[in-house]
C-alpha cells in the first residue's frame, strides 16, 4: 500500500524538521545503533522502520498518560464478551447482558479467535491491542494533520497535542477521546478518522471499505461516521442542496424513529433504564458539559475561514473539514434537543445518542488546535515542546490516577494487583464453583477503591445485574430492561441492609454468594475478607 508507506514516512519526520536536536539526537542514536545493509538504506526500509518506531514511542507515551485498566468500565463488558465467546456457558443466565454485544459487534468473537489462534494469554492480547490501536489512532490523526497543514512543525504539533489530550472526556457524552482499556471503540474511532481522510482525498472506494469495517465493529458509530463522510462530500463539492438534504434527513430520521414508536408504551423498567443514563438527555447536562459542546463548534468555525492567521490562504481540506464539523455539531445538538428529551413518549432516539459524533469533532478540533500551537507558540524551540508536552502529560496522567486511585496507572499483565476488589474477584475465580451465582451491591462499581473493575470479566461468574453497566445494556437493548430492573432493585443497598433482608431478597434468584465492602455488617461466613472486600456464603 504505497499511500500507507508514504504517510508513515512523512508522519514521523524526526525532531530535526522541528529543530528538536536533543530529541532527534537521542532517538537517532538508539535507532541507528547496529549494522544495517546498504541495500536496506537504498530501499528506504530502515527509514520507514525508524519512523514507525517513533510513532510507536508516541503511542506508548499516550498509553502511559491515559493509563491502562484492562477490566475497567466498559472493558468489563467487552472482556466478559470475549470470554463468553470462548466458553458460551461461562456466565449462566447473566450471559443475557453480554449476548447482545456479541451479536452486534465483531470485536469479542474476533478477539476470541485471535487469542486461540495465536496462543496468547488474554491479558497479553489486551495490552498488545491497546498499544496497536493507539498507534493506529495516532496514525489516523497524522493523516488529518497532513491534509490540514503544510509545514512539518504544524503537523507535528497537531499529532502531539492530540496524543497528549487523549484522556479528555468528550463533553458530557460519557465518551473519552481514548478509553484506558480495549473496546470496539478502540477500532471504530481510528477507522472513522481514516475514512474521513479518504473522503478528503475523494477516494470513495477506500472510504466505503473503511465504513464497512467500522460497521463490523460498532454498528452505531458507523451511522455517524457515514453521515460525517456524506456531509464532508457535500461541503467539498460546495453543494448547498446536498448539505440541506443531509441535515433535513437527520431530522427526518429522528422524527421517523419517534413517530414509529407512537403506539409503543414503554415499560416503567425501560423508562428507568434510560433515565439512569443522564447523558442521554442534553437538558440534564451540567454547564461545563454544555461548554464542551459549544467550544469545539466555535473553535472549528474559526478554522473554517478561507484565510489563515496572517492572511495566507488556508488549505482547502482544512476549511472543508472545519465547516463539516460545525454543521455536524449543530445538527447533532438540534436533533438531541428536539427528539432526545426525558419527557418524550419514546426514548429510542435518546438511546441512539445523537451527540456521539462529537467524538470525531473533538479529534478534528485538537488536530487543528495542535497545528496552530505548533506554528505560533512552539515553533522551533525544543524547550517549549518539551516543557509543554511533559507538563501537560504529567498533569493529565495525575488526573487519570485520581480516577483510578487504588490501581496502578498501567496494569501490566501478570503484575500483582494492589486493588483489593480485583484481588477478591480473582479469589472468587480460583476458589468458588464455576456454576456459583453472586450478588453485589447495585452500585458496587462506584464504591471508593473499586475503580470500576468489572466483576464478571475478572471473576468469571454469574451475577445479578448492577445499576451501572447492566443498566447501560438495558437502556440500549430494551428486552433486558424488565430483568435488569428487578435484579438491581434486589441488590440496592446490599451493603447496608441486614442478613435477614439479604436472604429474603436474594434467595428467589438462586444466589449462592455475596460480595460486600469491608465495612458492611454481616454474620454470614466469609472465607475471604480483607480491608476492602468480604466474600460471603449466602447458603
Amino acid at each position: 500500500m504505497p499511500g500507507l508507506k508514504t504517510d508513515v514516512e512523512e508522519a514521523l519526520q524526526p525532531g530535526l524538521d522541528l529543530g528538536l536536536q536533543p530529541v532527534g539526537t537521542i532517538l537517532g542514536a538508539v535507532l541507528d545503533a547496529g549494522p544495517r545493509s546498504d541495500l536496506l538504506s537504498r530501499l528506504g526500509v530502515w527509514t520507514g522502520v525508524r519512523h514507525a518506531a517513533i510513532l510507536l514511542l508516541t503511542a506508548l507515551a499516550a498509553v502511559a498518560v491515559t493509563g491502562y485498566h484492562p477490566y475497567g468500565e466498559d472493558a468489563g463488558i467487552y472482556v466478559a464478551g470475549i470470554k463468553q465467546a470462548t466458553n458460551p456457558g461461562l456466565y449462566g443466565s447473566s450471559s443475557a447482558f453480554l449476548t447482545p454485544y456479541l451479536q452486534v459487534s465483531l470485536f469479542p468473537r474476533l478477539s476470541a479467535r485471535l487469542i486461540h489462534s495465536l496462543h496468547l494469554p488474554l491479558e497479553d492480547y489486551l495490552l498488545a491491542m491497546q498499544v496497536l490501536t493507539t498507534w493506529l489512532l495516532l496514525f489516523a490523526c497524522w493523516g488529518l494533520a497532513k491534509r490540514c497543514f503544510d509545514r512539518p512543525v504544524e503537523r507535528w504539533g497537531a499529532l502531539l497535542v492530540t496524543a497528549v489530550c487523549l484522556p479528555l472526556p468528550v463533553a458530557g457524552s460519557s465518551l473519552f477521546m481514548m478509553d484506558p482499556y480495549l473496546t470496539s471503540r478502540s477500532f471504530s474511532t481510528p477507522l472513522s478518522l481514516l475514512a474521513i481522510s479518504a473522503c478528503l482525498d475523494r477516494k470513495i472506494l477506500n472510504a466505503a471499505l473503511l465504513l464497512l469495517l467500522i460497521g463490523l465493529f460498532h454498528p452505531l458509530m458507523v451511522v455517524y461516521a457515514a453521515f460525517f463522510a456524506l456531509l464532508l462530500w457535500a461541503v467539498q463539492t460546495e453543494s448547498k442542496a446536498g448539505v440541506a438534504a443531509l441535515v433535513a434527513s437527520a431530522f427526518a430520521a429522528a422524527a421517523g424513529v419517534t413517530f414509529s414508536q407512537r403506539g409503543v408504551v414503554e415499560s416503567t423498567a425501560y423508562a428507568n433504564a434510560t433515565g439512569s443514563r443522564y447523558y442521554f438527555f442534553l437538558a440534564n447536562w451540567h454547564w461545563y458539559e454544555i461548554f464542551g459542546l459549544a467550544a469545539p463548534v466555535l473553535i472549528l468555525g474559526l478554522f473554517g475561514r478561507s484565510r489563515a492567521a496572517g492572511g495566507a490562504p488556508a488549505p482547502s481540506d482544512r476549511i472543508a473539514l472545519a465547516k463539516t464539523c460545525v454543521l455536524l455539531g449543530l445538527t447533532a445538538v438540534s436533533v438531541a434537543l428536539g427528539f432526545a428529551r426525558a419527557s418524550s413518549h419514546s426514548h429510542l432516539v435518546a438511546a441512539l445518542q445523537p451527540l456521539r459524533p462529537f467524538l470525531l469533532i473533538y479529534f478534528c478540533m485538537f488536530v487543528m488546535l495542535g497545528g496552530m500551537i505548533g506554528t505560533t507558540v512552539l515553533k522551533r524551540s525544543a524547550w517549549r515542546w518539551i516543557v509543554l508536552f511533559a507538563g501537560t502529560g504529567a498533569g493529565l496522567a495525575f488526573a487519570q490516577h485520581l480516577a483510578y486511585p487504588a490501581s496502578a496507572q498501567v496494569e501490566l499483565p501478570g503484575a500483582a494487583s494492589r486493588n483489593g476488589w480485583r484481588r477478591a474477584f480473582l479469589w472468587i475465580r480460583d476458589n468458588t464453583p464455576a456454576n456459583a451465582r453472586f450478588a453485589l451491591d447495585a452500585d458496587y462499581i462506584h464504591t471508593p477503591g473499586e475503580d470500576s473493575q468489572g466483576f464478571r470479566a475478572i471473576a468469571e461468574r454469574d451475577a445479578l445485574a448492577d445499576r451501572s453497566k447492566d443498566g447501560g445494556a438495558a437502556a440500549v437493548f430494551r428486552q433486558l430492561a424488565g430483568r435488569w430492573w428487578v435484579e438491581q432493585t434486589a441488590t440496592t443497598d446490599l451493603n447496608r441492609i441486614d442478613d435477614a433482608e439479604r436472604i429474603r431478597r436474594l434467595t428467589p434468584f438462586g444466589v449462592d454468594w455475596i460480595v460486600l465492602d469491608a465495612g458492611a455488617s454481616t454474620q454470614l461466613p466469609c472465607p475471604f475478607a480483607d480491608d476492602a472486600v468480604k466474600v460471603c456464603r449466602l447458603r
